[in-house]
């Protein structure tokens, strides 16, 4: 026999829902994965160029 507790949180049925839960699911796997090398090198500091630089004094 399988009790039913009031205070559950019922998962939602609807097709857009479960398709946001979804994707949102993705998104968050996909925020936790390693850098590869490709993007390590895009997110390297640059230097700016000496017009962009303030005064020394």
């Amino acid at each position: 026999m399988q009790r039913t507790y009031p205070d559950t949180i019922k998962l939602q049925e609807k097709p857009r829902v479960v398709e946001l839960y979804t994707k949102l699911g993705e998104f968050a796997s996909w925020m936790k994965r390693p850098k590869d090398a490709q993007e390590i090198q895009k997110d390297t500091r640059k230097s700016l160029p000496p017009t962009m630089l303030p005064m020394p004094f």
